[in-house]
């Protein structure tokens, strides 16, 4: 915080009005103010100091905010934003199937939906006139089960299973004897009991729908929660297994339970199926109609059944957005490099900031260089060579047309310039992860021990040529700490050797940067920070320590003139009184 000098104008008595000057006719105030401003001057040094380092770190602050927003944008490119995929369809209103695709996905699919997967359903029963005979109630409130005298009281007990044969009960008692208590009791069991070990919840979700017609409009509808058939069938039942004779007034059929089995009991009305459908002429089952594991990378949205002809689904890369997430990591750089020019010039407060200018060396060379670990085959290893130019000004500019044939020619060549990528010679080895500081390069491995699920080990040899002996577990190696291959994870699932290609993008590589420059209390920005603040402290010090000099000095001054002023009066009238006797 700055302090600010402050200087008396006038000297003054103990009754506050000022005598200055009477005597000698000399503007004392001002011969203190002048004295005063002098020896202030070391002081103002100091604060103008203090000044500088204050607006030096409100810069850097800013700058911080720009650098993180750009490593999000970088972290946004080398993860999704140049694998998006557009998905175009030979059916132009989406009636039978749609898609979606993701990472290196491309080709085109030829699809028929012949039935989509649909849910189990128990729902009451209408008569000839559409009123429901089962499972339907006159108000919300109505018992569901009354005791042989007809009294709603006691309890009931019902059984339900799913279509995975998983079996719970219910029991409603006078406190939920209402049909609203008993669609409440059967969902709260779609949560597993967390005191029973190997427990899982129910399948079957329970609503109540309010028909607003007929003697009976509230109806109870029971549903599977999951489509298609489950491994104990496409069927859902519910039973009333009451021991103590009650009588449900729903029209649930009765019925026994045997260990997880239920016999007896209204079953679905609404039998549960699978999704059934062809790709490229070979017929698929599935129990969702969301299906992701047909074709890697693509997930296939099944909409309706009984389609007639096919749709042709074809993946590409999505070029419009590679290009616009490519641009929103230009533009944030560029207003980062325009922020800094101006506070880099004459008079701006990072003007010879040797420290600042260096952090911004370290990202600009990092996103312009070349790629670390690319092989000389590479059909691309630098941002340049995808159309990205540096300006003048130390801007970033992007030839659209060059970046969007290259992307559209070989789109992950593309990305492994902005990425981390591992190219491995083995099916049995790949990389889970790599650190910012894990070499690049080739990486020899030799998989001497393997066990599913379990133990791991072989060796591992670095770029450099210095080999490691590794063991790990849950069939992963972790490069060893303190070495080249530290940050390094590799997934085993068998023995064998080989060599792993480790290369670091020109976007990873800035991205690291900037995490080491922004680092919360480790970064280089923080460690400035510090001293500025540590500094400003000192100086603080100073600053207090000479106005309370300069204080002083003033008191001294003004005590000093008074003095002399007080002297030369009592001279003067001395002086008077000598010519008045002559």
């Amino acid at each position: 915080m700055s302090s600010s000098l402050s200087l008396q104008n006038t000297s003054t008595n103990s009754s506050g009005i000022s005598f200055q000057g009477i005597s000698s006719g000399i503007q004392t105030s001002q011969l203190v103010q002048a004295e005063i401003s002098q020896a202030s001057l070391p002081m103002q040094q100091l604060q103008t100091q203090q000044t500088a380092n204050t607006t030096r770190s409100t810069a850097l602050t800013a700058l911080q905010t720009q650098m993180t927003t750009l490593s999000g944008d970088l972290s946004n490119l080398t993860t999704t934003g140049l694998t998006a995929r557009v998905v175009t369809s030979t059916d132009p209103d989406n009636s039978y199937i749609t898609a979606t695709a993701s990472g290196g996905a491309s080709g085109s699919y030829t699809m028929q939906v012949i039935q989509t997967a649909t849910n189990a359903e128990i729902s009451p029963t209408l008569d000839s006139s559409g009123n429901p005979t089962n499972l339907a109630v006159a108000s919300a409130t109505a018992p569901v089960f009354t005791d042989t005298s007809g009294n709603d009281t006691g309890s009931a007990t019902f059984s339900l299973e799913d279509t995975n044969g998983n079996v719970q009960q219910v029991t409603l008692d006078g406190d939920n004897n209402n049909i609203n208590g008993l669609a409440n009791a059967i969902n709260a069991l779609q949560t597993a009991n967390p005191n029973v070990p190997g427990s899982v919840g129910l399948g079957i979700q329970a609503t109540v729908v309010n028909t607003g017609s007929g003697t009976n409009p509230y109806e109870l509808l029971l549903t599977s929660t999951t489509t298609g058939s489950g491994t104990a069938g496409n069927s859902i039942t519910i039973a009333d297994s009451t021991p103590n004779g009650a009588v449900n007034l729903l029209g649930i059929a009765a019925g026994s339970v045997s260990g997880s089995t239920i016999t007896g009991g209204t079953q679905a009305n609404q039998a549960a199926q699978n999704a059934q459908f062809t790709l490229d002429g070979v017929k698929l089952t599935r129990s969702s109609n969301t299906v992701s594991d047909a074709v890697s990378g693509v997930t296939f949205n099944l909409i309706a059944g009984n389609q007639a002809g096919t749709t042709t689904l074809t993946v590409a890369p999505d070029v419009t957005t590679a290009t616009a997430n490519m641009n929103t990591v230009i533009n944030d750089y560029n207003a980062m490099i325009q922020s800094y020019n101006t506070d880099a010039a004459q008079g701006g407060s990072l003007n010879g900031d040797f420290a600042t200018q260096g952090m911004m060396g370290q990202i600009a060379q990092a996103l312009t260089g070349s790629a670390a670990g690319l092989p000389a085959s590479a059909v691309y290893n630098s941002a340049a060579s995808l159309g990205l130019s540096t300006n003048e000004d130390g801007t970033l500019s992007l030839d659209t047309s060059t970046f969007q044939t290259a992307f559209t020619a070989n789109p992950t060549a593309a990305l492994n310039v902005f990425a981390t990528s591992a190219a491995s010679t083995s099916a049995s080895v790949s990389m889970a992860a790599s650190g910012p500081n894990t070499a690049t390069g080739v990486i020899g491995f030799n998989i001497t021990s393997y066990t599913a699920g379990g133990e791991v080990g072989g060796t591992l040899t670095a770029p450099d040529g210095t080999q490691y002996q590794v063991t790990g577990t849950n069939n992963t190696l972790v490069g060893p700490s303190g070495t080249p291959l530290a940050g390094l994870y590799l997934n085993i699932t068998g023995t064998g050797s080989g060599s792993l290609t480790l290369s670091q993008g020109v976007g990873q590589a800035a991205a690291n940067v900037i995490t080491n420059l922004t680092a919360y209390g480790t970064g280089t920005i923080a460690e400035i920070q510090t001293d500025i603040t540590n500094q400003n402290t000192d100086l603080a010090a100073q600053i207090a320590s000479q106005q309370q000099m300069l204080n002083t000095m003033q008191t001294s001054l003004e005590n000093q003139y008074a003095t002399m002023e007080a002297t030369l009066s009592q001279l003067q009238a001395a002086g008077q009184s000598i010519t008045s006797l002559s």
